[in-house]
């Protein structure tokens, strides 16, 4: 369906936002070796934008949260926290939502891509002396990671763990350019069309082969950092992630497959992370809290919708979520500087340690 490259790219009168990371670990993973020839599909030049749809009229709309069940506050000029509080409306459940919106074009700040020893989310923040900072990636076998120009995952596993699922979390990725500008990349998965060519209703194993080839390409000089996810949730506008699961299935068939299978994992309600992008060129973090009463949680398509609805973004990916999801932000929280509620091993307010964080610093 869609052929042409979708990379994200702001307009050139946006200043640099610089970037910066931890010091990269050792690979794990040895490098492709037809990583020097290999090319992406589809139309190799960044910046073509071309699908269109109903979602057309979400172009030139900037939307920030509002309503009754909104709080919001300055953390620093030009960053915005936000928290929902109250039965939302794409649910029709309780949820608790928190966000920070960070305009890319105030020039005092930076983005970073991190990987490091795996750590609490709020020990990487207070480490980088962060203004904001959410989890980011899957388990390293099952992703694409660069750091400083350095690739450190290869998306090594066509299934999942030692599950035996497919493995479905790479179908796009959030990098950052030479510049320091954010952006995001739907590649496309064996469920449904992205830039590569052939990858739709193909085997997951060839899958993982093709996204990895792209991933390669993505030339390391202009895109030092690369982080692949799943499911992309909006691709220049179109809110792809309310495709993603089978909703022909019941929703007790969703709870009863493995937890790793992508209709469960991604169909069933869980707590959320994700990243997104403006047309404007803000820069949203997003968590979602669940597995409680007062909270619980969102699938993808709700999450894709909740996004639309309250920021309608130009691009949007999932990033681990489960127990993984936390975000802190300076200023605010516990003492930690978490805001949300993490729940990891169903123990309430436990961070879960992850190697690859996003987040928002000065510089």
């Amino acid at each position: 369906m869609r052929k042409l490259q979708r990379i994200f790219w702001t307009l050139a009168i946006v200043p640099f936002v610089l970037v910066a990371c931890d010091k990269p670990k050792n690979n794990d993973n040895p490098e492709d070796p037809e990583e020097q020839t290999e090319t992406p599909g589809g139309d190799e030049t960044p910046g073509g934008n071309t699908h269109s749809g109903y979602w057309d009229v979400n172009r030139g709309k900037i939307v920030t949260p509002s309503g009754p069940l909104w709080t919001s506050s300055t953390v620093r000029e030009g960053i915005t926290y936000y928290a929902f509080s109250g039965t939302d409306e794409v649910s029709g459940l309780p949820q608790k939502a928190f966000a920070v919106d960070i305009d890319l074009s105030n020039p005092n700040y930076k983005v970073l891509l991190t990987l490091s020893t795996s750590d609490y989310t709020s020990n990487i923040h207070k480490s980088h002396n962060a203004i904001a900072t959410i989890n980011a990636g899957y388990e390293s076998g099952s992703i694409f990671c660069r750091v400083n120009g350095i690739n450190q995952y290869l998306i090594q596993n066509s299934t999942i763990s030692d599950t035996g699922q497919d493995n479905w979390k790479s179908e796009g990725a959030f990098f950052i350019n030479s510049s320091g500008q954010p952006g995001m990349v739907f590649v496309g998965s064996p469920k449904r069309d992205g830039v590569v060519t052939g990858i739709k209703d193909g085997t997951y194993a060839n899958a993982c082969k093709m996204q990895r080839k792209y991933y390669l390409a993505m030339d390391k000089t202009e895109f030092p950092y690369i982080l692949s996810s799943a499911p992309s949730l909006i691709d220049d506008f179109e809110p792809i992630g309310i495709y993603f699961c089978d909703y022909t299935i019941s929703d007790s068939a969703a709870e009863a497959l493995n937890s790793e299978n992508l209709e469960h994992h991604q169909r069933v309600r869980h707590p959320r992370t994700a990243v997104a992008l403006t047309e404007n060129n803000h820069l949203i973090l997003f968590v979602v809290d669940g597995r409680r009463s007062s909270r619980k949680g969102m699938s993808c398509r709700e999450l894709t919708n909740f996004l639309v609805k309250w920021f309608n973004p130009q691009y949007a990916i999932n990033l681990d979520g489960g127990g993984s999801t936390t975000m802190c932000v300076e200023g605010l929280g516990d003492s930690r500087n978490v805001v949300n509620s993490p729940v990891d091993g169903g123990t309430s307010g436990q961070e879960r340690k992850r190697d690859t964080h996003i987040m928002i610093v000065p510089k």
